[in-house]
C-alpha cells in the first residue's frame, strides 16, 4: 500500500455545483484504479491525499500535475504506508476554511513522518459535512 499527498491552486475558483458536477467522474475513476483517498477544499487551495498502487497513484499524480485546472502543483508526501486511512472513500470531498486549510499544509510540511500524522490531523476536517 502507498500515498501520495500534493497540494495546488485551482486554475479558477470552483463553487459547489461544480464541485458536486466533478465529483461523480473523480469517484468512479478513483474505484476503477482502486485508489482511496480525502480532497480538501477551501478558496481555489487543494490538498489531496491519494492510497492505492504505487502506479496507479504516480500515473494518476502525472495527470493531475498536467490538468489545466491546477497549478503549482507540489507532492508533500510519497511512500509506502502499513494500510489505508480511507478505506471506504473513494474520493471524499471537504471544503474547509481556509485557516483550517493553511493550519494543515503547515502540520504535513513540518512532520517528520506524514504517513503517521494523516489520521489524526485529518480527524478534525471529516466531522463537517460532506458533499
Amino acid at each position: 500500500m502507498y500515498h501520495l499527498v500534493y497540494t495546488s491552486t485551482a486554475s479558477s475558483l470552483f463553487i459547489e455545483t461544480d464541485l458536486q458536477r466533478l465529483l461523480a467522474p473523480w469517484r468512479a475513476k478513483n474505484a476503477r484504479l482502486n485508489v482511496t483517498g480525502v480532497l480538501l477544499y477551501s478558496e481555489g487551495n487543494i490538498l489531496q491525499v491519494l492510497e492505492g498502487d504505487a502506479n496507479a497513484l504516480h500515473n494518476l499524480f502525472a495527470t493531475i500535475s498536467v490538468d489545466p485546472r491546477h497549478h503549482n502543483v507540489v507532492k508533500l508526501a510519497d511512500g509506502p504506508v502499513s494500510g489505508r486511512t480511507f478505506t471506504e472513500w473513494s474520493m471524499q470531498l471537504r471544503t474547509v476554511d481556509l485557516s483550517d486549510f493553511a493550519r494543515f499544509v503547515q502540520e504535513m510540511n513540518l512532520a517528520s513522518d506524514p504517513a503517521r500524522r494523516l489520521a489524526p490531523l485529518l480527524e478534525s476536517f471529516m466531522s463537517s459535512e460532506q458533499l
